[in-house]
């Protein structure tokens, strides 16, 4: 659609912001599949803390992705749920929320403001090294976002209040030179199970969609000199 267009936000556009975030919300039919952002904690990622993209349709927010800079004192840091180091936990950055307008949906908009959002890392000589997010279960769009951008699944657990999530960890600068020594194909609603898998070391690689049913592969693999499964 040529009348969309990419550009960053800016912390005046807040208010239209919890405007798409109320549609987006209110048109979802599993609520827990967001956990939406104060005016302050997006006011926090539009003033240092990460980075904001937004689709406009001629003036109008359509969609908008963010990148946060998480703290690395906070007690629930997603790089602990990770298996990484606490001296390691300043080197993450988190993919925070993503919101698409109801009635644009279909337009490949999450992928492309997750590549804006990623080419802009590049482009400032980020130091970062992992990207950690998490993703509800039910939230097929999102997933499958995560692993084409080759995000994986390392843990699964409760967050934000109790909500179940999968969290997700790519390593940026380690490359994919390690050794499988097992792999396993599970539905996607069989949690206990990935649970399981999850908690022996495994990492969910990939999505696969066989005839309208979603498995994910997990892999267990040899790991490197630091001690913690490569990604």
């Amino acid at each position: 659609m040529s009348e969309l267009h990419l550009k960053q936000i800016s912390e005046e556009q807040i208010e239209a912001l919890l405007r798409l975030q109320e549609i987006v919300f209110m048109n979802l039919k599993q609520k827990d599949q967001l956990s939406t952002l104060t005016k302050e904690e997006f006011k926090r990622i539009l003033t240092g803390e990460g980075y904001m993209v937004g689709v406009f349709c001629k003036e109008q927010l359509i969609a908008a992705r963010a990148l946060l800079k998480p703290r690395s004192e906070e007690s629930e840091h997603l790089g602990l749920d990770a298996g990484l180091t606490k001296d390691q936990l300043n080197q993450v950055v988190y993919q925070e929320i993503s919101l698409v307008h109801p009635e644009f949906r279909g337009n490949r908009l999450q992928q492309r403001m997750g590549n804006w959002l990623m080419q802009n890392l590049v482009n400032e000589g980020s130091s970062y090294s992992f990207i950690c997010a998490t993703v509800a279960p039910t939230n097929l769009a999102s997933l499958i976002d995560k692993f084409k951008q080759g995000l994986e699944v390392v843990a699964l657990k409760e967050k934000y209040g109790g909500k179940l999530r999968f969290v997700f960890l790519k390593d940026l600068n380690n490359p994919s030179n390690f050794t499988v020594l097992e792999e396993k194909e599970v539905e996607l609603t069989a949690l206990e199970e990935q649970r399981h898998l999850l908690q022996k070391g495994y990492r969910g690689s990939e999505l696969k969609n066989e005839d309208g049913r979603y498995r994910i592969r997990y892999q267990l693999r040899s790991k490197n000199e630091s001690g913690f499964n490569m990604l």
